[in-house]
Formats: C-alpha cells, sequence, structure tokens
C-alpha cells in the first residue's frame, strides 16, 4: 500500500513538469505565476466579477451583497467610486461585463439548481459618472436555460452560472458543472425581456468555470475557474474565438502555487493584459493579481499574419 501511495505522489509530482517540457516544445507552459497586486478592502471581500473603465476596476460582491458595483484605484485598490442600480436586488450576482456600450450584471448564480429568476441587468457604460457615486435605474433581460426541464432542489447539478461574457451580436454564459465537471455554452441575445439560452457548445474544463472576459478587437478569450475539493485554480486562453468551435485543451494554464484559493473574476484592462480576482476563503483573504498573456497573443497573432 506504501509503494503505491508513493508511486501516486511521484506521478503527481512529475506530471506537471512532463506537460510544461511537451507543450513547452510549443512555444506554451501551462504552468503560470501572477503577480500579486494588492490584498482588497473588506467591502468587496467577496469580489464576483470584474470590468474595466475609465481607468478603474470594477467590481461586485456575490449572493446577497448590496446591489452596487464599486470602482477601485489600481494604484491602491481601494474602493473610490459606487454606482447602485437602484431598481434591483443581489440575489446571486455573480459575473458582469460590457460590450464598450452596455454594461451586464449577471445575477444568475444557481446553487441550489431550482431559479426560475434568472436575471442580467444593463445599463449604458454612459451612465457611469466620471467621478463621484451614482444611482442608476436598469432593465433586466430575463431568462431560462433552455435545456433544463428539472428545478428540484438539489446540490449538485450542472445548471449553476457564474461567467458570461459579450460580444457584439450577443451575449454567452458559461456553465458551472457541480456534477459533471464540464461547462456547457450558451447564447443570449442581448434583447430585454424573456429569453431562452440555448446550449450552443460543450467542453470538458476539468472543473468550476466562476469567469470570463473577451477582448472583442483582437477575438482573444480568456476564462478563469478552480477545481472543486481540492481549490487549485486554472485559467484558460483562447485565440480566435468561434462558438461553433471552441477547444480549450492546448490553452489551459495551471497555478498550483494558488491552491486554496476561490478565483472567481477576470477581466482586461490593456491589450493582453488582465486583473485576476479572488474572494475570501477560509484559508486566504480578498486579493487580486496581474495577468500578462502579451507574450502569447503577440505570437498568435503574428502567426496569424504571416
Amino acid at each position: 500500500m506504501k509503494r503505491a501511495v508513493l508511486a501516486v505522489l511521484l506521478f503527481l509530482s512529475l506530471a506537471p513538469l512532463a506537460w510544461a517540457q511537451r507543450e513547452g516544445s510549443n512555444g506554451f507552459s501551462p504552468l503560470f505565476n501572477p503577480e500579486l497586486k494588492s490584498e482588497l478592502p473588506e467591502e468587496v471581500k467577496e469580489t464576483s466579477g470584474l470590468f474595466f473603465h475609465n481607468g478603474h476596476l470594477w467590481t461586485h460582491n456575490d449572493s446577497g451583497g448590496k446591489p452596487i458595483l464599486y470602482a477601485l484605484d489600481t494604484m491602491t485598490f481601494e474602493v473610490v467610486q459606487k454606482v447602485t442600480l437602484s431598481n434591483v436586488k443581489n440575489n446571486d450576482w455573480e459575473d458582469v461585463c460590457t460590450d464598450g456600450k452596455i454594461v451586464y450584471v449577471g445575477d444568475f448564480g444557481n446553487n441550489k439548481g431550482d431559479r426560475k429568476n434568472l436575471r442580467i441587468y444593463c445599463f449604458p457604460l454612459s451612465a457611469i459618472p466620471d467621478e463621484g457615486n451614482a444611482n442608476i435605474k436598469v432593465d433586466s433581460i430575463c431568462f431560462t436555460f433552455g435545456d433544463q426541464t428539472d428545478f428540484t432542489k438539489r446540490k449538485v447539478h450542472d445548471f449553476d452560472c457564474e461567467a458570461f461574457f459579450a460580444t457584439e451580436e450577443c451575449l454567452y454564459l458559461l456553465s458551472k458543472g457541480w456534477e459533471t465537471g464540464t461547462t456547457r455554452l450558451y447564447r443570449l441575445p442581448k434583447t430585454i425581456g424573456k429569453q431562452v439560452a440555448e446550449v450552443v457548445n460543450g467542453f470538458d474544463s476539468q472543473g468550476l468555470i466562476t469567469g470570463a472576459d473577451y477582448d472583442s478587437e483582437n477575438h482573444v478569450l480568456v476564462i478563469i475557474g478552480y477545481v472543486k475539493s481540492i481549490w487549485k485554480p486554472f485559467m484558460y486562453i483562447i485565440f480566435g474565438f468561434d462558438e461553433a468551435g471552441v477547444k480549450l485543451s492546448n490553452r489551459r494554464f495551471e497555478m498550483p502555487q494558488w491552491a486554496g484559493m476561490q478565483t472567481e473574476g477576470i477581466c482586461f484592462f490593456d491589450e493582453g493584459r488582465c486583473y485576476v480576482t479572488a474572494e475570501t476563503s477560509p484559508t486566504i483573504t480578498a486579493r487580486v493579481f496581474e495577468v500578462d498573456f502579451r507574450r502569447w497573443i503577440d505570437k498568435e497573432l503574428k502567426n496569424k499574419k504571416k
């Protein structure tokens, strides 16, 4: 028995190195160590979604938090501005994104699989003042998942959602697969009112997806999540996003040094660079990191020009 245990431990310790060497021959290493920028203030300890606007990093808390978007200074990461969505509640806000014109706030956390009031709140990006706090009235996209027929309350299921992103045409949602560890990609119209999120793809994410962002200029999609039970974060970077051909297996970044951290949000703040946040967990305080994807993105764009 001891030999078997030692053999497993040896395999687990060597497997990431072997993977890094194999992938490294193609110019890509999955082992990654983003830069810690700061701990986050208590006011946003349950940070969940992120977007970047007007030189600030914007975030919100998840279920039970106030219906507020918080702007963080990118030097001190202290709260410098607040926008309250005046006509809605924070049932379970899980992500936020923008297409450059509209801000979308995803109130679609569905831990027990029984929610029938999934919402995405939306308002013009221009409604956010350059300085000072504001109260903004929002519209709602009410939706259901097209493939969900069972709304029985349960702990283990695949109809939770914590990540979405916007393209020029529509919104895309990524399911959080508590049961299978896989992810489905849903397409949702941006139209106000009742809508249905239709499945357009799926993949073995090998973990729980918690955040995403999309660079429409370079057609680059970034996704973040963690492996359940062991709480090991990972990221994906996807070039040339196409809903019909999402293939993630060769662009996965592993961050074993972050084990125990519940990574929640990711967003671009500059070409090829992202912020990532982790909420407070039993072992780690809420914090923000900087991720630099430029060398991979630059290489990909150069290859396309050849």
